[in-house]
């Protein structure tokens, strides 16, 4: 029994400790496996009717609840409290149901006639579903992605990651997994009773995961075989201080262990090596905005603009803080919803398409301050950057020690300027046919902004993609920009070369005169 709560736990990880879904009514999935079987032999059909009704049924309800409720704008509890009212009341349903699921009582499944017997083929089913799931998918481009969002939603949704549909199947597989358990389980149980599908097993479920390990292949079996064979022997002795003893090292491991038990043994990687994707080399691609209007909060901070970058082109935005530059990139890029107006991109109309369709389409994108998945190295950085663009992009000279020296370093012990560098390299990956930078040379030493000029030119000339940078160093500007544009208060006060922005009146007095 100890080793079915283990697969069911593996289950729940998928969720929790892969994709970031905090799933506190778990235990409904599980039920359901369980009471499929119990339906099928109660009924005469054949046994593996019931296995595959108790899945199907677990996957379709797991679906729903995650189309709901992992949607982008969507608060990360959603999914925490959907689950919760979902477990209370499929365990309402299984008490007042009892032509059905028997009530209180619950439903009889016969013990299997060889007990040793069934523990091999129990031990072999787990060893082949986890087995087949971390070479299958969790070792590959799928785990990879549940990573990336978990650690890092905001830079997966500009990797390209489509984060709304890869979490919907991590649930529903989540889900497959957990009810399969409940089959196993079933003829160990004897009785199918409502607490199958209620929240105290969804709880026991969360701390076993917690305490074995979030994210790891033996953590949660271990988990639940300890707790199960722990319950049996201490509980006895202590009584309820054991579950006490459970909820603090739950709260520990949660706060402190991230990885459990197992975490501390851990030597393995979180990124696994994948094949390069497979996107082509596009050209250089205008961006076209006509009449383009954001508001934030009930304040116009785009104010009808309207801008055309040429393929190949290089642009630099400049002027006061809060002119609405960093609010004009946010959205070119898709984190925000203009009110009304265009954007053309690639013979699109972007102007609805979330962050990572944007970025599929070939719109790169940098931050203020470096966006990068903490604790991951460099070279784990590529390679998903890699999987979802191109292993063909071309990358200037000097950024070839991002795969060298700098390859197994965590990007936490990198300077500014390497992790700059790293984000350019990331987003170059994808083969852009343009690139969004905001502020790629604030903090950086005026040698480095040197070389970054001299890289986005080389990145230009080799590629032919438009770039769109908003800057304060204006030496940078004159040094890089094609064109430099002057913001104030959402609107273009001023359009052309350095020397004749800076030259603007309307320049001088909102930005320029104030340096």
């Amino acid at each position: 029994m100890a080793l079915a709560y283990g697969l069911f736990a593996y289950g729940l990880d998928i969720a929790w400790g892969r994709a970031g879904i905090v799933s506190i009514g778990h235990a409904v999935f599980f039920g359901l496996g369980a009471y499929g079987v119990a339906l099928a032999e109660g009924s005469g059909a054949w046994p593996v009717w019931g296995w595959l009704g108790g899945i199907g049924l677990a996957v379709a309800v797991a679906s729903l609840l995650a189309i709901a409720g992992v949607r982008r704008a969507a608060n990360p509890s959603v999914m925490a409290v959907l689950t919760l009212g979902v477990s209370l009341l499929a365990e309402r349903i299984a008490v007042t149901w009892p032509a059905v699921t028997g009530g209180s009582n619950g439903l009889f499944v016969m013990p299997p006639d060889d007990t040793v017997r069934y523990y091999f083929i129990v031990v072999a089913a787990i060893a082949a579903i986890t087995l087949g799931l971390k070479f299958l998918l969790l070792d590959r481009r799928f785990g990879n992605r549940l990573a990336a969002i978990r650690l890092n939603e905001r830079l997966a949704l500009h990797l390209a990651i489509p984060i709304f549909s890869v979490r919907v199947q991590a649930f529903a597989l989540s889900a497959a997994v957990s009810a399969f358990a409940g089959a196993l389980a079933a003829p160990l149980m004897s009785a199918i009773t409502p607490d199958r599908v209620g929240i105290v097993l969804s709880t026991q479920a969360l701390v076993w995961v917690a305490v074995g390990g979030r994210g790891t292949l033996a953590g949660p079996i271990l988990g639940a075989t300890v707790a199960v064979y722990g319950q049996d022997f201490m509980a006895g002795t202590l009584g309820s201080v054991y579950l006490l003893i459970l909820g603090i090292m739950f709260v520990l491991c949660v706060l402190y262990l991230p990885r459990g038990l197992v975490g501390l043994l851990d030597l393995g990687r979180t990124i696994a090596p994948t094949s390069p994707g497979g996107r082509a080399r596009g050209e250089g691609s205008p961006i076209s905005i006509s009449e383009l209007t954001v508001d934030i909060g009930g304040n116009r901070i785009i104010d009808d603009l309207s801008l055309t970058v040429e393929r190949g082109e290089i642009v630099c935005l400049i002027g006061p803080n809060g002119a609405g530059k960093s609010t004009l990139l946010n959205a070119l890029s898709g984190m925000l919803t203009p009110a009304s107006g265009t954007i053309q991109f690639a013979g699109t109309d972007i102007g609805s398409l979330p962050p990572d369709r944007r970025a599929a389409l070939g719109l790169a994108r940098t931050f203020q301050v470096p966006n990068l998945f903490s604790g991951l190295t460099v070279a784990e950085h590529l390679t998903l950057a890699r999987q979802e663009g191109s292993g063909d992009a071309k990358l200037p000279m000097r950024y070839g020690r991002l795969e060298t020296v700098l390859a197994q370093k965590s990007v936490d012990e990198l300077s500014l300027g390497d992790r700059r560098l790293l984000e350019i390299a990331m987003a170059l990956c994808a083969n852009p046919r343009a690139i969004l930078l905001d502020e790629p040379a604030a903090g950086l030493p005026r040698q480095d902004s040197h070389l970054l000029v001299r890289d986005l030119r080389e990145i230009r000339d080799q590629t032919g993609c438009s770039i769109i940078c908003v800057e304060h160093d204006m030496d940078m500007v004159r040094h890089l920009a094609d064109r430099v544009v002057c913001l104030h208060r959402g609107k273009i006060i001023a359009i052309g070369s350095m020397d004749e922005v800076s030259a603007d009146p309307n320049v001088r007095k909102s930005y320029l005169g104030n340096i």
